[in-house]
């Protein structure tokens, strides 16, 4: 995540050129798309320029520029089965992503912007794709995340109990906003 618009078109050219990832995904593999990385992934993306660059295509998703630039924390509630503890991170990008009908929405915003389109939501899934727009060391910050990840490669491990991470998240929950 977190490519600016040179980057972000040079690494969907790659994709598109060699398309080793979405071999994979549509093998099943897991694929965790953090901010740019979505609308990589995604039908069409927009610059800050406006110019419209066809994704990958293996998301059903479009991401267009927005008036402002989100920077700050965000909290949610996942709503995608087996996550049951809020998710957090850090956000920074200017995209507005809109889900189409075969993609689900990861969570709902409880604090912060997430996907910017109005709906209150932020990230997709679909099929072994799981996106968001929670930066900050998403999966450190989301254990029950990561498991749930992992459990699509090695099968189902008991939860360890870290209270390291259990003192971050509850730290990061109530952290301030900031824009």
């Amino acid at each position: 995540g977190g490519a600016e618009d040179y980057a972000q078109r040079l690494a969907t050219k790659h994709l598109i050129r060699y398309p080793g990832l979405q071999q994979a995904i549509s093998r099943g593999a897991p694929v965790l798309a953090i901010c740019a990385a979505i609308q990589v992934l995604g039908h069409w993306y927009e610059t800050s320029a406006g110019e419209r660059v066809d994704g990958v295509g293996v998301l059903d998703v479009t991401t267009s520029p927005q008036p402002e630039r989100t920077i700050g924390e965000v909290a949610s509630t996942p709503l995608v089965d087996g996550l049951s503890q809020p998710l957090t991170g850090f956000e920074n990008h200017r995209g507005g992503t809109v889900l189409g009908s075969d993609a689900r929405p990861l969570a709902a915003v409880t604090k912060g912007a997430g996907n910017r389109a109005g709906d209150g939501i932020d990230g997709a899934v679909q099929d072994g794709i799981v996106a968001t727009y929670l930066h900050g060391c998403c999966l450190a910050r989301n254990p029950e995340l990561a498991d749930h990840l992992l459990t699509r490669v090695v099968g189902s491990l008991a939860p360890l109990e870290l209270p390291e991470v259990t003192q971050l998240r509850r730290e990061r929950l109530a952290a301030p906003r900031r824009v």
